[in-house]
């Protein structure tokens, strides 16, 4: 989860490692999850296009929306209220995006050991 935090205002490039790198932990949200039987709609935001992150945001939200249900969190800042041209709205939205991102982590990580322990040999 390094480049959600390296990720830089004004550089597309830096921008869409971050869009993958996201879509990858997305990827194993969704994995882990549904191994612990709770599925919810996957979309492809590794296939983000820098250029317009409309689609991105709100695909993105739908996916948090169903994650925090499951893991019994309050639903996520609405993460279409964004100006990514403004270098203060970028930096707001990804320091809460990346907390987020580590409290699930978390609670996902927690939620799958417990399945492992609990699992018969």
């Amino acid at each position: 989860m390094d480049t959600l935090s390296i990720v830089k205002f004004g550089d597309p490039e830096s921008l869409g490692e971050f869009l993958f790198e996201n879509g990858v932990q997305h990827l194993l949200f969704w994995e882990t999850l549904t191994d612990l039987g709770r599925s919810y709609p996957k979309f492809p935001i590794t296939d983000a296009n820098v250029n317009n992150l409309d689609d991105w945001l709100l695909a993105h939200q739908v996916e948090h929306q169903a994650i925090a249900s499951y893991l019994d969190l309050s639903n996520p800042f609405n993460m279409l209220d964004v100006d990514f041209k403004k270098e203060d709205d970028f930096y707001d939205w990804l320091g809460t995006h990346l907390t987020i991102e580590r409290v699930s982590m978390f609670i996902v990580s927690s939620s799958s050991k417990q399945l492992l322990l609990t699992m018969p040999q």
